[in-house]
């Protein structure tokens, strides 16, 4: 990749490995943006700014002059109350837009689309309930044929009336439905961020409470997923698509022009992305969503902060990270078999911290 020269958020737009980092679709794009980004700490907020922008524009179905509208109005918000904005010359972005549209499969629902009612009711009494502990995982089979694996630290709710008239679940944490079909009687998980119901199909659900995003991927078949909120939305989902709902959206830390101290800009809108899977069917088990079942550990353009929860999980251990510069580090790497020290030994050829273990307590901190 040939270095060049970014001084507008167009010009990161239009670049080819910029939209491929965005998109974590390609390893070699991902490493090279995360050296330029260490590289170019003055374009950290305009840097952070494209990033926003294309997960805006990738995918968004509606006609280019409104959704370009749309941008304008989200970030001239975003802009307001001291918060550093770069010219845009919105005729060249209008072509950007567009370019986005015919390229990318992708969709961003908001919250002030019409809702479209999923007949579900709270569960009224819980019959059984599945539970794992950090490090483990577990697989039961429902009595009407369904089976659902559990990922580290999560938990089924099976409703009292399960399999009566509907069926009826609550999941914490994550799972992987595998649905008995049964026309007469929907399957529906309910999640704290959404409610999924379906007829007969394969799909994982995360909605772990302290990650700031909730996601399901859907493998065969089709599931209608109601967002939950003041503002609630319904979207049906395709095989090999994945929506994700941003529980909320922080911004760059930026200088305040009058103190000069960073404070945060926080985008008062709460969303909806969906995203296309690009694998062929018989590669299913190398989607890193779900390569969790496989006793997969895959990590993609994953901040150190975001890891540290999924080690925490995955290896039932305590982390605490020391430093501000731990925050820059992003990792993409896969694991299977490895110990978590041998984990962190692998991820330290990558970016440079130190780490100790005392037993179940993990400290890392700058090197």
């Amino acid at each position: 990749m040939s270095q060049k020269d970014y001084k507008q958020l167009e010009d990161f737009l239009i670049d080819d490995s910029f939209q491929k980092y965005c998109s974590g679709e390609d390893k070699n794009c991902i490493l090279y943006w995360q050296q330029y980004c260490l590289n170019h700490p003055e374009q950290a907020v305009m840097i952070h700014q494209a990033k926003r922008v294309y997960q805006l524009l990738v995918g968004n179905r509606k006609a280019v002059n409104t959704q370009l509208e749309q941008l304008k109005m989200k970030l001239q918000d975003t802009a307001a109350e001291s918060v550093p904005s770069y010219p845009i010359r919105w005729a060249r972005w209008a072509g950007i837009a567009a370019m986005f549209v015919a390229m990318v499969a992708a969709g961003i629902w908001y919250y002030n689309r019409p809702v479209k009612e999923i007949p579900t009711q709270s569960i009224k009494a819980v019959g059984l309930v599945y539970q794992t502990k950090k490090g483990e995982k577990k697989t039961v089979e429902l009595v009407d044929g369904s089976i659902v694996t559990l990922n580290s630290a999560s938990k089924l709710e099976i409703s009292a009336d399960f399999n009566a008239e509907s069926r009826q679940v609550r999941l914490m944490g994550e799972g992987y439905f595998q649905v008995a079909k049964n026309k007469e009687k929907p399957f529906i998980v309910q999640a704290p961020d959404f409610d999924i119901r379906v007829l007969g199909t394969t799909f994982n659900v995360k909605s772990y409470s302290e990650e700031p995003t909730a996601e399901a991927l859907l493998v065969e078949g089709s599931i209608e997923m109601k967002s939950k909120g003041q503002q609630e939305n319904s979207v049906v989902i395709k095989p090999n698509q994945k929506i994700t709902v941003f529980k909320s959206l922080e911004g760059a830390a930026i200088s305040h022009p009058k103190t000069d101290k960073p404070v945060i800009n926080t985008l008062p809108i709460r969303e909806i992305a969906i995203e296309n899977i690009a694998l062929a069917e018989s590669n299913i088990a190398e989607i890193p969503d779900i390569a969790w079942k496989e006793n997969r550990l895959e990590i993609v353009d994953q901040d150190f902060e975001s890891l540290r929860r999924t080690l925490e999980r995955w290896y039932d251990v305590d982390i605490q990270l020391r430093g501000e510069q731990l925050k820059q580090y992003r990792f993409t790497a896969t694991f299977s078999k490895e110990t978590i020290s041998e984990v962190l030994r692998a991820l330290q050829k990558v970016e440079p911290f130190k780490f100790e273990v005392y037993g179940k307590k993990i400290t890392i901190s700058e090197k």
